[in-house]
């Protein structure tokens, strides 16, 4: 009987891998920890293996595709047996992919939304500001220890001064 196989996260936080190359042609007969494919995650690249022998009946995902975990990467079976259930897995698929694309979606739309915090001067310590700021703060006599950075890491830009 035709198996399945999904991949499965590494790690806790692992979402997604790149499929770099199949190993493994369609029709190919496979073993028990053969190398199928090469994944690429945010954290390693490896070689995925066979989880059984047979042969390899079909591949899901094309090379260099991001591939949402859970997802069906290939079936497995014996020798001229069909795969009935490929498209329903294809769609399977695509639904993963539509599930990540949306969630990395609102995930950008709710960072490029929120402001950066702007990080206060350290008490005692030097304040950050550009020499712009610090020109225009001195003409307008303004304390920059009392002012909150909006520039990288807290800085104060020209911006912050009123």
């Amino acid at each position: 009987m035709a198996q399945s196989v999904t991949l499965d996260p590494l790690y806790p936080e692992m979402e997604e891998a790149t499929l770099g190359r199949w190993l493994v042609a369609e029709g190919d007969g496979v073993a028990a920890g053969q190398p199928l494919a090469e994944l690429i995650t945010d954290k390693v690249a490896y070689e995925f293996a066979s989880p059984a022998a047979g042969v390899l009946l079909a591949r899901l995902p094309a090379e260099k595709s991001v591939v949402p975990v859970n997802s069906t990467l290939c079936v497995i079976g014996s020798a001229g047996e069909r795969v009935e259930n490929l498209a329903e897995l294809a769609a399977e698929n695509r639904r993963l992919a539509a599930e990540r694309e949306a969630s990395l979606a609102a995930l950008h739309e709710a960072t490029a939304a929120a402001p950066a915090p702007a990080a206060p001067a350290a008490p005692g310590g030097p304040v950050r500001a550009t020499p712009a700021a610090r020109r225009l703060a001195r003409e307008r006599g303004v304390d920059l220890a009392a002012l909150r950075g909006s520039g990288p890491d807290g800085m104060i830009t020209v911006e912050d001064i009123p």
